[in-house]
């Protein structure tokens, strides 16, 4: 039993896109405990945001169980569109606060977590689309 949840992890482990996905929640993870912005007089957490915080936890766990789906590719592949959607509005979202922030005020370095979370998403749904290709072609050539 132990044995077979090693082989199986172990050969989920061995493609690329699970580490573009690990690296996708890991940074949207990070982003629980970071600062978004901050001033002399007060320090705003992304989790002091309520609608912030709910994106976070959703992009985070989309991008989290989309590594545990590695058998069912064309899922992961709606899933890594769908993350990168909500990503892309969630780094808009950051992007507009940031622009009517007022003055004297400055945004940490994980301000810009969600584009690259977004990106890191795009690359792993490459890779499984390429994945997806080859099992089709492989399969279409047995028959």
């Amino acid at each position: 039993m132990f044995y077979t949840f090693v082989q199986k992890s172990n050969h989920m482990i061995q493609r690329i896109q699970t580490l573009f996905l690990l690296g996708a929640s890991a940074l949207m993870f990070s982003m629980f405990f970071s600062k978004m912005a901050y001033s002399v007089h007060e320090t705003i957490k992304y989790t002091d945001v309520i609608y912030l915080l709910i994106m976070i936890v959703v992009t985070f766990l989309i991008s989290f169980i989309t590594i545990f789906l590695y058998r069912h590719r064309m899922i992961q592949i709606r899933l890594c569109v769908l993350n990168s959607i909500i990503l892309l509005g969630l780094q808009g979202w950051i992007g507009w606060m940031f622009f009517s922030r007022p003055e004297g005020s400055a945004f940490g370095i994980s301000a810009v977590f969600p584009i690259v979370a977004a990106i890191l998403t795009f690359t792993a749904m490459k890779y499984i689309a390429g994945d997806e290709a080859l099992v089709r072609s492989t399969s279409r050539l047995r028959k």
